[in-house]
């Protein structure tokens, strides 16, 4: 007897053991994963919804329609105005494809299923409604477009945002696509060798060259107390552990303190500093700018990588490293943070698109209240920091990104891969002074980058403003 009441109580501890493990099992997915299901891309449902709701419209900063649904012959069609510059970011909803970039990333509030206020959902109910929100984008139609011209069709991408709050005001892939005829074209897009379906911007990762040396100069302001009163001597090259590391062409050998090396970039001084500052102090601060952490935002962005340095390595990847160059890979939109970091006093805001979701009733939710993000250097680095990228503007690599009567913070980069000519760099803001825009920009296998990437920097900087006054 004693052995069989063992087990029945054996039996009944299991049991309830697993009727609570389905309870938590079910409460858990109805708290944190309900949402995803509902607005999966898989739930066969949405369709339906699809079809009993007009989808919301999207719009850009100033009211520009950028997607709406319209009927025709009475059936329900989504159309695009804003053509190639946003087929990568805004995507497409369509029942032979899916739906991709922010018609997924939005697809709840446009068809007015994302959680809300339950006297809202039942207002709607009430009143009939058979309309999705509509979702006005921080993101401004003529500058996009603007910058997307200035590719003229070369592989790159560009990330314009107000690093004071966090908001994009333009974020472009190169070449594009319109997503109007996505259907149509669908074959011809996804076996195009230039990837006119990857949203470059944000899931591109490329080496980010010399722009690094934001984050090397960061370190070494730092590390090295004594840093700007030093000199270093080149011959235009430097040699480490047999590895020749040189200059770029035209570079004159010769002394060089720490703002003229940034200014002229110099790899041969920035490896030299490099290897003071440390393995471990510069992969720190690399993360302290977000590498190697995913950047929360609406659209699912690439983790910009900082590979922890082998144990057994020599210094050859700490010299690669200091100069952007090695296993470092970033987007284009972690780049702009960095510039953005310089730009605000050392503070990252949280990059975000959506400004705000209107519903059919006129209810508005708003998400435009800046995000503190992160906080890499304190104020006094990031002026000096800024001083330093104002004289690459005025005195070195980044002339061509200067702006008559506009104080301009910037810093090139021509960025080595295995695959071809250099990808061409330059991050930077304006008003260096009062910064309204931090932009990055990458223009693949292009070579210099103040010869190819500046001038994109410049127009879209100068649109942006222009439009201020």
């Amino acid at each position: 007897m004693t052995r069989i009441k063992r087990n029945v109580r054996f039996v009944f501890v299991l049991f309830c053991g697993l009727f609570l493990s389905l309870l938590g099992y079910l409460t858990y997915f109805q708290v944190y994963e309900r949402q995803k299901l509902i607005e999966s891309s898989y739930n066969r449902r949405l369709w339906e919804q699809e079809e009993a709701v007009t989808r919301g419209t999207i719009y850009d900063a100033k009211g520009r329609v950028l997607a709406k649904t319209v009927e025709e012959n009475g059936a329900k069609k989504r159309i695009y105005p804003g053509g190639e510059a946003f087929g990568p970011l805004i995507g497409y909803s369509s029942k032979k494809l899916g739906r991709a970039n922010l018609e997924q990333a939005l697809n709840g509030e446009l068809l007015g299923i994302s959680q809300q206020d339950p006297m809202m959902v039942l207002r709607q109910k009430v009143l009939g409604v058979s309309r999705g929100n509509d979702v006005y984008l921080t993101v401004d139609s003529e500058l996009q477009n603007r910058a997307y011209q200035l590719f003229s069709g070369r592989r790159g991408a560009l990330v314009a945002l107000d690093p004071k709050t966090g908001a994009v005001l333009a974020l472009v892939s190169s070449p594009g696509y319109d997503s109007n005829s996505i259907e149509q074209r669908w074959e011809l897009l996804s076996k195009d060798e230039k990837s006119p379906l990857l949203n470059r911007a944000i899931q591109g990762l490329y080496p980010p060259g010399s722009t690094f040396k934001i984050v090397t100069l960061a370190a070494a302001f730092e590390s090295i107390p004594d840093i700007e009163s030093r000199t270093y001597e080149t011959p235009g090259q430097v040699v480490v552990n047999g590895r020749v590391i040189r200059d770029y062409e035209g570079f004159r050998p010769g002394k060089y303190d720490i703002k003229k090396a940034f200014s002229l970039s110099s790899n041969s001084v920035f490896v030299k500093v490099g290897l003071e500052v440390g393995k471990e102090r510069l992969y720190a601060k690399a993360e302290d700018f977000g590498f190697n952490e995913r950047i929360s935002f609406e659209l699912p962005v690439s983790t910009s990588r900082f590979p922890r340095f082998s144990l057994m390595g020599d210094d050859v990847e700490l010299a690669e490293a200091s100069i952007g160059q090695g296993k470092i890979l970033a987007t284009p939109l972690q780049m702009a943070l960095v510039a953005s970091a310089v730009a605000n006093g050392g503070r990252i805001i949280k990059p975000y698109i959506v400004q705000k979701v209107v519903t059919p009733l006129g209810e508005v939710k708003n998400f435009s209240s800046p995000v503190f993000l992160k906080e890499p250097i304190d104020i006094m680095t990031a002026n000096k920091i800024s001083e330093y990228m104002v004289d690459v503007v005025e005195h070195g690599t980044g002339r061509a990104a200067g702006i008559k009567g506009i104080k301009v913070a910037g810093k090139t980069g021509s960025a080595e891969n295995p695959h071809g000519k250099p990808h061409a760099w330059f991050v930077g803001f304006a008003p260096a002074d009062d910064p309204k825009i931090a932009v990055a920009v990458v223009v693949e296998n292009a070579g210099s980058g103040g010869t190819n990437a500046a001038p994109i920097a410049r127009d879209v900087m100068w649109q942006y403003l222009k439009g201020l006054k």
